[in-house]
């Protein structure tokens, strides 16, 4: 049915009411069943998870570490297609959205890499069927064809390198096993989102298996567009894997595994959902808020943008508006194409020897309004009519090759090993261009709009050797030793001006060498890390360990468009200590499996961009800063428990609390209740006027003004985050098929979403509830499942500082300021309704 109001598409539910009301009742999860062929696992006991995390298969309850598992079927159980959707049921997993999704980054236990840059790799490492990606933003695409994720915290340099810093997540595509299978789903929401995936996989010979695997969707978002009329903040894409297992000869096995993925990602679009004026001081207790007059507003002060023009038909005191003007787009369009090659042979000794190669090639075109309107906001020269836009686009080219030596030995012995060679080399290259600024202007970073046209690239390369190993030394005692011995060259090149009408190398002409040409190339980076463990059997089902690990993430460049080129010296590298106490158990008959874990990491040197913007103008700039330290500390928990027959909870529980040790010159925020006193500059205390009251100038008399943020709040991640899920499924003696219901809660805090500890900038706790219930073939030829996420429709907002136009209380520069709150929605901000239809023959 058509809701002609909304544009939304509802689906009738009525004949399914009595199956809606019994599982509001049972708040439950299905249980996908498993193939034909495979051995019925006891439904009264938790069945054990098998993870890769060290390199080899071994039980999730016997790793000395802290790890999530999402298995097969939670994916399919909470409809998991993208990164995102990890991080919403991962309470040690948080995201901060950038820009674009180009800047988007993932934050394992608080810390993560937040870069505009090309030159700042990220603190957590994805790795998809043991091959690592070059780029973080490069995980943010469709997951197809996944069997489990694990979530590897703490810092995992020793085996998985120096984009590990503060942890890993290790996505392990479905096997090939079996006789051919062919599978299908169709999934679709009352909002318009719809994906359609098929795969075919199985052994066709005692020596030839393969699996092919193709997924395409599309969402197309969920703000309107008034200048276009299109939906915005949306995502769509296509991907297509394969999996081809040849065994020539007995105990050697060749992979070969090609994928391709194509997305086009619209999200990133910020809509203004406040609109107000301050006085008073917060200090003094008599801060003020209200609302300002809409009719009297001007962007920038200009008496050319009126915001009845800018924002017409958009309700700025809305603070769930979900409409916006733009006359250019914002996203990223992209193409992945690659493919790994892998060895397995097995020795006379029962240790197997391993290569595993992998090359890849991503290409993108990124976008944004940089003005976040649809008129003209900067005049063309010799002008003073508007007639051009501020705008911002570029494109990446990324280049990835590795290669991996791995010799496993037996799982028998007391004393177990994984030892390797590794060696991979990236290049990345960069053209962007900001701004508006032609001839015959003298353009320059300072000119309106802050025009830059650059070209830079990456390269780095790197050679390790690694290995770590298992003890038994004691019947009941294991010692896990680790560690990597890694060599990293890097360097880069770096050519801009400030004339954004040169669009390609052969009009390019930059400026002089040291002012706007840089490069330096065979920057070396040597690095040792580790890790050592000793676990004790308390019983045959309790296991306590205690761990610590070592992470190195090697030099990072600054080749950025800030206001001035910092290109020229590499930033120090990043690196981290973890010490951990950890305890696994399998309580009441296997019933119940628990994983819980203290732990406490410091950082030291650690990367990150910071954004900001000046007043009047709102460009974005960012600077590559070296914190001298930030910690992190809490505590997790993980765990399953079977309540009867069919019944499961599960449950994950996370305690987060980084925090910035030392930082003596961190950034200010902007604060207008702190005005200047006479005509000194200074507000509050000797604070600079205009900024925060712990704001002081960097040196006497200047305006630039640096605040002491030791001991404050590193943003990103809430103090606690709840996960809770539960399934069930009922069978029926006497019908061909069972009925299945799922539910999933989670929680999390407020927290600081501004490295400056803008009060402001605080995102609010909130708690969201989905729903979903379904029948299922006896056997597992289909399944039909309906869905509601945000069953209780809580609102909610994910950004709280997003980026947005700046406007005065009146059409000069010195008219008073506005402040303007905009935000980007998360997908389950607003209720919607789903179903999905899998198929198996």
């Amino acid at each position: 049915m058509q809701n002609q109001a909304s544009g939304r598409t509802h689906i009738a539910l009525k004949p399914l009411s009595a199956v809606v009301a019994l599982a509001i009742a049972q708040w439950t999860l299905p249980v996908w069943a498993q193939d034909a062929q495979d051995a019925q696992p006891d439904p009264n006991k938790i069945q054990s998870v098998v993870v890769t995390a060290n390199k080899r298969v071994e039980r999730l309850e016997n790793v000395p570490m802290a790890i999530s598992v999402i298995s097969e079927q939670e994916i399919q159980a909470n409809n998991i297609r993208e990164i995102e959707d990890v991080i919403a049921l991962t309470p040690s997993l948080t995201q901060a959205s950038g820009t674009t999704a180009a800047n988007n980054a993932l934050f394992m236990r608080g810390i993560g890499t937040v870069s505009v840059g090309i030159g700042v790799e990220s603190d957590v490492a994805v790795i998809i069927d043991d091959i690592p990606i070059a780029v973080q933003f490069q995980a943010f695409r469709d997951l197809a064809d996944v069997s489990r994720i694990e979530v590897l915290k703490g810092p995992q340099s020793t085996l998985f390198g120096k984009s590990a810093v503060a942890g890993a997540i290790n996505i392990v595509t479905k096997p090939v096993n079996g006789p051919m299978t062919y599978r299908g789903s169709y999934y679709r929401t009352d909002d318009g989102e719809w994906r359609v995936a098929a795969s075919a996989g199985g052994r066709l010979s005692d020596t030839f298996a393969m699996r092919l695997a193709a997924n395409k969707n599309e969402m197309p978002g969920n703000f309107t567009n008034l200048t276009t009329g299109e939906k915005v903040n949306g995502s769509s894409g296509n991907t297509f894997m394969g999996k081809l297992t040849w065994t020539p000869i007995r105990d050697l096995d060749i992979d070969i595994l090609p994928h391709y993925n194509k997305q086009q990602n619209s999200r990133g679009v910020t809509a203004v959902n406040g609109f107000y004026r301050t006085t008073g001081s917060a200090a003094a207790g008599n801060l003020v808020r209200t609302d300002a007059d809409l009719a009297t507003a001007y962007m920038n002060g200009n008496p050319q943008l009126p915001a009845s023009t800018t924002l017409a038909g958009i309700n700025p005191y809305d603070k769930n508006n979900r409409y916006v003007r733009r006359d250019f787009p914002t996203g990223i369009n992209s193409k992945t194409a690659g493919t790994g090659l892998k060895f397995s042979y097995r020795l006379p000794s029962d240790a197997t020897l391993m290569s595993i190669s992998s090359y890849e090639h991503y290409t993108a075109n990124d976008y944004r309004d940089q003005d976040f309107v649809d008129v003209p906001t900067i005049a063309r020269p010799g002008e003073t009519t508007f007639s051009v836009g501020n705008n911002q686009f570029g494109t990446y080219e990324i280049n990835s090759k590795t290669q991996e030596l791995r010799l496993v030995s037996p799982d028998a012995s007391k004393f177990r090993y994984v030892a390797g060679l590794w060696w991979a080399k990236n290049t990345i290259d960069r053209h962007f261009i900001r701004g508006f600024c032609v001839a015959p202007s003298t353009c320059t970073a300072s000119s309106p709009s802050s025009p830059t046209n650059y070209y830079t690239d990456i390269y780095n390369i790197n050679k390790a050797v690694f290995g770590q190993v298992t003890w038994d030394f004691l019947p009941t005692w294991t010692l896990v030793a680790g560690a990597r011995h890694n060599i990293e060259e890097s360097g880069y090149n770096y050519i801009r001006n400030f004339y954004t009408d040169q669009l390609d190398r052969a009009t390019f002409k930059p400026g002089p060498v040291g002012i706007d040409q840089f490069s330096s190339s065979g920057n070396m980076d040597v690095a040792n890390t580790g890790k050592l463990s000793v676990q004790k059997q308390v019983t045959p089902d309790l296991m306590v360990y205690a761990m610590t690990a070592t992470g190195h993430k090697g030099k990072a460049y600054d080749v950025t468009s800030g206001l001035k080129a910092s290109a020229a010296f590499p930033v120090d590298p990043e690196t981290s200590r973890t010490y951990e106490l950890g305890a696994k158990a399998n309580l009441f008959h296997g019933r119940m499996a628990v994983a819980a874990v203290a732990y406490k990491t410091d950082f030291k040197g650690y990367q990150q961009n910071t954004s900001f913007v000046l007043p009047n103008d709102p460009t974005i700039y960012t600077q590559l800063n070296s914190i001298p330290k930030v910690r992190t500390k809490g505590f997790e928990l993980d765990t399953s428990f079977i309540v009867t027959t069919g019944l499961t909870v599960k449950a994950s529980v996370a305690y987060t609390r980084p925090t910035i040790v030392d930082w003596k010159n961190g950034p200010c925020y902007q604060d207008n209740t702190n005005p200047a006193i006479g005509t000194t500059g200074l507000g509050e205390g000797g604070s600079l006027g205009g900024w925060n009251r712990s704001c002081f100038a960097i040196v006497p008399g200047s305006k630039t003004g640096v605040q002491d943020l030791s001991g404050g709040i590193f943003p990103g991640t809430p103090k606690i985050k709840v996960n809770i899920g539960s399934n069930y499924d009922w069978k029926f003696a006497s019908l061909p098929f069972s009925a299945f219901v799922n539910g999933n809660v989670r929680y999390q805090s407020d927290y600081q979403t501004n490295i400056n500890n803008d009060p402001r900038s605080v995102n609010n706790a909130y708690t969201i509830a989905d729903l979903g219930f379904g029948i299922r073939d006896n056997h597992d030829r289909y399944r039909l499942s309906f869905r509601v996420n945000n069953l209780f429709d809580r609102f909610y907002i994910g950004n709280a500082n997003a980026s947005g136009p700046s406007y005065r209380a009146g059409p000069t520069a010195s008219s008073p300021a506005i402040t303007v709150n905009s935000w980007v929605p998360p997908r389950d901000v607003f209720r919607y309704f789903s179903v999905k239809l899998d198929v198996k023959f």
